[in-house]
């Protein structure tokens, strides 16, 4: 095999493939690339692990065609060091291949592109399509709160349900970790409704790479399900992410709907006064703010016995009975900083309970944490 590629269109590919292949273990198949000619204008790039598979497309001259399993490392780093020139990829009979951009000249280490696992074919048994950007929404606002407890495999993802309602598509999005929740609704108009109610989980390690996958897209995108996995279609390839095949917890249950105390309060005031009262937190304590509520003024304070204490105050729009309570100072800016809107309205059913963010213009997307006992 033997191309030539623009530095721009190959970085582009190589930088949504690159965090996929195997790190830690560098004599593993799954640590290179598969490269493989289209046509004589385009080359397919393919990364795999056991929970994603992609495959991108970049235009490229083929000069001779064929296929290239190569470093992934060693190329991401070649063609990031490549000057702005025309970059030359060309074979080697031991299976390696000469790189070569202006001036710069690098020899990859490859394989035998044979020895690559097979890439699995996606065959979705139901498909939609959608703007890219609710998907894009569904990582950047929900996942953050999946958990990262490896014990806990039925929550290391985002359960994604659609289903027919009020001649629309309802799409719901939930991340959890037992200690935080982020959900997001969205009803969606398709040309035609779904057969059926669809559930699925879509691993973590997958998440990230969606992002990627999309990023800078303002196209359509076509999401398929499969028994085991999900697929997300663009013009470019494809991204397979893997579904957590276990049962999704019933998260409706914990989300409370009577509340004694709500209040609105400016959301970039809030971001700040929370991250200017855990300067004095020490890394190695928990990371603990305490929240003081009283008519029209919100009170942010921190303390630590070895840096001190902070406190700070912000107007807020409130007139009731005093509220004091303490989060996670790091879930709370999650949760603040993944809203939407000016504004964010907090609920409290109790002190105890599970508190409630959310945007006052926005029903479709809430934030849930749990305090923390002081």
């Amino acid at each position: 095999m033997d191309f030539v590629a623009a530095k721009k269109d190959f970085s582009q590919a190589l930088s949504k493939v690159q965090s996929i292949p195997e790190s830690k273990n560098l004599s593993s198949v799954m640590a290179n690339l598969l490269l493989e000619s289209v046509d004589d204008s385009t080359v397919k790039l393919t990364a795999q692990s056991y929970d994603v598979t992609m495959v991108v497309s970049f235009p490229a001259q083929v000069l001779t065609p064929g296929k290239l399993a190569l470093s992934a490392r060693m190329l991401t780093e070649s063609v990031k060091m490549a000057p702005e020139a025309p970059i030359s990829v060309k074979a080697q009979p031991n299976y390696w291949a000469d790189f070569s951009a202006g001036r710069l000249e690098y020899s990859i280490p490859g394989i035998l592109p044979d020895n690559m696992p097979q890439a699995q074919t996606p065959n979705p048994k139901f498909e939609v399509t959608l703007p890219s950007s609710l998907l894009t929404e569904i990582a950047e606002r929900v996942g953050f709160a999946m958990s990262q407890d490896e014990g806990r495999p039925n929550l290391n993802g985002i359960s994604l349900r659609a289903s027919n309602e009020d001649g629309k598509v309802k799409f719901e999005a939930v991340a959890t970790d037992s200690h935080r929740l982020a959900k997001l609704v969205r009803m969606v108009e398709l040309e035609q409704g779904l057969e059926d109610q669809v559930k699925s989980i879509l691993h973590r390690k997958g998440i990230s790479e969606l992002k990627r996958f999309l990023d800078d897209s303002d196209e359509e995108v076509v999401l398929g399900f499969e028994r085991s996995s999900v697929v997300i279609k663009s013009s470019s390839g494809y991204l397979l992410v893997r579904q957590v095949e276990l049962e999704y917890p019933d998260y409706n249950r914990v989300i409370p709907n009577q509340f004694k105390w709500q209040y609105k309060v400016e959301r970039a005031a809030f971001i700040e006064a929370v991250r200017q009262a855990q300067v004095v937190i020490s890394a190695d304590k928990t990371p603990l703010v305490r929240i003081n509520l009283s008519s029209g003024k919100l009170v942010v304070s921190a303390r630590d016995p070895d840096r001190g204490n902070a406190v700070v105050e912000i107007d807020v729009d409130y007139d009731g009975e005093p509220l004091e309570v303490s989060y996670n100072n790091r879930y709370l800016l999650d949760a603040l900083t993944s809203l939407t809107g000016r504004e964010v309205l907090v609920s409290v059913r109790d002190q105890d309970a599970a508190s409630i963010l959310s945007n006052p213009e926005d029903g479709g997307l809430l934030q849930l944490i749990m305090p923390v006992r002081p």
